[in-house]
């Protein structure tokens, strides 16, 4: 699928620790499938890069124990859009940098699907994405 056609976005981001969502939206004319979360595969994909120069700090989601770990995708329909709501204060991300320090910085999401057997059988969406950033109030 040509990365030109998906658009990701933060919308309604605030507050510290900072809480919002980020958006995927599918401006082509066929389906795709992105990972959900709640397994290692969706957990990993969506990742934030904190920029305050000269800091440049990573947001990951903290490694989970599933229960059951089975990779599992959702449809995002032509046209149509897929949400992942984000809370910094939630307890599962971490940071490089103290999310306190970071207000005034500039904030990326980045949503990225590896190729592999899991990807390719269950028909997901591979490549990286890049939102545009938006300032930390």
């Amino acid at each position: 699928m040509n990365t030109q056609l998906l658009v990701l976005s933060i919308l309604g981001f605030s507050g510290t620790p900072g809480a919002g969502r980020v958006v995927l939206v599918n401006q082509g004319d066929k389906p795709i499938r992105v990972w959900r979360t709640g397994n290692l595969w969706g957990d990993t994909a969506l990742r934030f890069e904190i920029s305050r120069p000269p800091i440049v700090a990573c947001v990951i989601r903290k490694p989970s124990r599933y229960t059951i770990n089975v990779p599992s995708s959702v449809p995002v329909p032509a046209g149509g859009s897929h949400a992942w709501h984000f809370d910094f204060g939630d307890g599962s991300w971490e940071s490089d940098v103290p999310f306190g320090q970071m207000v005034g910085a500039e904030l990326i999401a980045i949503y990225e699907a590896s190729e592999s057997p899991e990807a390719l059988a269950n028909g997901v969406w591979t490549g990286c994405l890049r939102s545009e950033p938006v300032r930390w109030r």
